[in-house]
């Protein structure tokens, strides 16, 4: 499991959302049992939990604590890259959202080639 890193050194998960008021500390630490949960087992089969996501991200998946959300795509079948969280509002997944996470996910896999 690895946190996506920005061109500019500023990590999105850490940076923009665990590391900020939007996530209690209870829902920081349920967060963090999600994410060493998938480390240990892989794919957590419950829904509530975690899931794949449809349409254009389907590339991604998505662990979740009632509203509280981590995006992530994997890299390899033992490697994933969370890539940011949000405080989801609505049911769907915005558009702004979807291009977010797919530009996330192209920087990414550029910055690789170049390592």
């Amino acid at each position: 499991m690895l946190y996506y890193m920005n061109p500019k050194g500023r990590c999105p998960v850490e940076d923009d959302f665990l590391n900020t008021k939007k996530v209690p500390k209870a829902k920081n630490a349920q967060l963090a049992v999600l994410i060493q949960r998938y480390a240990r087992e892989g794919e957590i089969n419950n829904d509530e939990l975690c899931h794949r996501l449809k349409g254009r991200v389907r590339d991604f998946w998505v662990l979740k604590r009632y509203q509280h959300r981590l995006y992530f795509f994997k890299e390899t079948e033992e490697t994933i890259i969370i890539t940011h969280g949000i405080v989801k509002q609505r049911d769907e997944l915005e558009v702004e959202e979807e291009d977010r996470m797919l530009l996330m996910r192209d920087t990414y896999n550029n910055l690789n080639l170049y390592k």
